[in-house]
């Protein structure tokens, strides 16, 4: 090892439940390292629909997740307000749907305190006028829509600002025990393939997906169902609400407006890779069929991308044969002294996006029990700080839609943004699809590392909209090796990298414009640019 670092408690896992947990140690004094293998969020945090549950899709099958969903819900909409949109929620019942269910959805509703209202149908189509015009009843509950983006990098800048720390794109190789306990881990920089250990009195398993292999490391087992879930971005906003279907739940039946798109999801398929991000048409293909109930016109909508995530699932009883949607949402946390003998190691999973916060109150008050501290958790009061949500960019020398863009998204970057603005050249629109200033760009970039353009699309939309980072991307690179921010060849190999994720998520949904899109981004790079076909499917 070249390097020994020393920490009271490390958490394995930098998605948004890693982050929630960082930060509420930072909250309660407690020094913590977070250790990522990738980028914040490259896993299942940002593979989502960002649907901010009421409660009302699990109220009849998962009594507990609905309640746990509903409370957190009043509470993210307090603390971390800059990344939620208050859209409301529809649900909506077809002819097809079960009558009974629909009652019994209805009365579960009402005992759990989840708020559920009637509305005329003609309402809701005048509201809503893509719904089919069949619906036969509709309710309106306290839905939301997640940016689980700005989320998760505001969540884990706020445990930063507070004392924590963050070790991005370095791997846990090992778990250090000694008599029956963990006692640290070891890790590896991928990057330059430095190796490290930090000593710890308490891991915390927050790694998702990658749980099962976290936990083997340490001798401990651990079964968790990954339910890979298939979506897809429409290139426009066409509902207002998240849009539910009132039916057990199931393929292809809630539509969450993003922004200025829509994301419609999800399917559910075990798979026994947690780094099985694979996408299937005949699987869209099914998925739109089902969607197309709710909105019949979904097949004259351009869809830009396709993407999917594992959804890591816990159930004690539960065989890898079980169906991921027989599985509860609800969290699992286990203490591994007690379960399993093994003592400074604990394993939190499950849960929903939703629950985030209140799945890391509960990791840490256990850890704070095992450290013999006194501390109380403050995350449902205290707001995420250093997010801007209002009129802070409204001087700036850009177009009135990169203003709008920026107040939605910079989050915690925005002084930074804001005073690098009042440069004409950091002020130029990079991405025109999402109008990203080279100010965000270079906001985004790490001070040191490898330059990658997939971290600069997570923090600043770059290359997210229809023309999926064809002329963007090139953009970006190119700047940052003028700029000397990048290498050339790292700037060279950050492209190819970018081109190739966004074309895997074209291709499975490449038809019409999309598919002339595509065939254009080939075209550029292939034939204008001269990257060859071996390096372009090698990357």
């Amino acid at each position: 090892m070249e390097e020994v670092l020393e920490t009271q408690v490390v958490v394995i896992g930098g998605g948004i439940t890693g982050a929630g947990i960082l930060r509420d140690l930072a909250l309660r004094g407690i020094k913590a390292i977070l250790v990522e293998q990738g980028d914040l969020g490259h896993g299942t945090s940002t593979r989502n629909h960002g649907l901010l549950h009421s409660g009302g899709r699990y109220a009849v099958r998962d009594p507990e997740a609905a309640v746990e969903s509903y409370h957190e819900n009043l509470i993210l909409k307090k603390t971390i307000p800059g990344s939620i949109e208050k859209t409301g929620g529809l649900f909506v019942k077809l002819p097809e749907d079960d009558d009974d269910y629909a009652q019994k959805w209805l009365r579960s509703c009402k005992k759990l305190g989840i708020p559920v209202e009637e509305i005329p149908v003609e309402q809701a189509l005048r509201e809503e006028p893509y719904l089919n015009k069949k619906a036969q009843a509709v309710f309106c509950v306290p839905d939301g829509a997640v940016d689980d983006f700005t989320l998760l990098v505001d969540v884990c800048a706020d445990a930063v600002r507070r004392g924590a720390k963050t070790l991005t794109y370095h791997k846990v190789t090992d778990i250090v025990t000694e008599q029956e306990r963990v006692v640290g881990v070891c890790i590896r920089d991928v990057l330059t393939g430095m190796e490290k250990e930090i000593r710890a009195d308490i891991v915390v398993n927050a790694a998702g997906p990658w749980g099962m292999e976290i936990a083997g490391m340490a001798g401990v087992p651990l079964k968790i169902i990954n339910n890979k879930g298939m979506l897809v971005v429409f290139s426009h906003r066409f509902n207002k609400r998240v849009i539910n279907r009132l039916r057990m739940p199931g393929d292809g039946d809630i539509f969450v407006p993003a922004h200025d798109v829509t994301i419609f999801g999800t399917t559910g398929v075990n798979t026994e890779n947690p780094n099985d991000f694979s996408l299937s048409r005949p699987e869209l293909e099914h998925m739109l069929a089902d969607g197309k109930a709710l909105i019949p016109s979904i097949d004259d909508m351009r869809l830009i991308r396709a993407y999917s995530g594992s959804r890591p699932l816990y159930q004690t009883s539960a065989g890898r044969g079980s169906s991921g949607r027989d599985v509860t949402r609800g969290m699992a946390l286990l203490d591994h002294h007690e379960r399993d003998g093994m003592d400074g190691f604990i394993t939190i999973t499950g849960g929903k996006l939703t629950t985030f916060r209140l799945m890391a109150e509960k990791t840490v008050d256990l850890v704070c029990e095992k450290l013999g501290v006194q501390a109380n958790c403050t995350t449902n009061v205290e707001t995420v700080s250093g997010r801007r949500t209002g009129d802070s960019f409204n001087k700036a020398d850009i177009a009135p839609a990169a203003r709008h863009k920026l107040r939605n998204w910079a989050g915690v970057q925005a002084p930074k943004i804001e005073s690098a603005l009042k440069e004409e050249e950091s002020s130029h629109i990079v991405c025109e699809c999402e109008q990203v200033t080279w100010a965000e760009i270079e906001a985004a970039m790490p001070e040191k590392g490898s330059f990658r353009l997939g971290g600069i699309r997570r923090r600043t939309r770059l290359g997210m909209g229809p023309c999926q980072g064809t002329f963007c991307n090139f953009r970006a690179a190119a700047l940052a090796a003028e700029k000397g921010r990048a290498t050339i060849e790292e700037a060279d190999g950050a492209l190819l990298h970018a081109v190739s994720e966004r074309k895997k998520g074209m291709g499975v949904v490449a038809t019409g414009e999309t598919a002339r899109q595509l065939l254009l981004m080939e075209t550029i790079y292939r034939v204008s640019l001269g990257f060859g076909e071996e390096a372009h499917q090698n990357v």
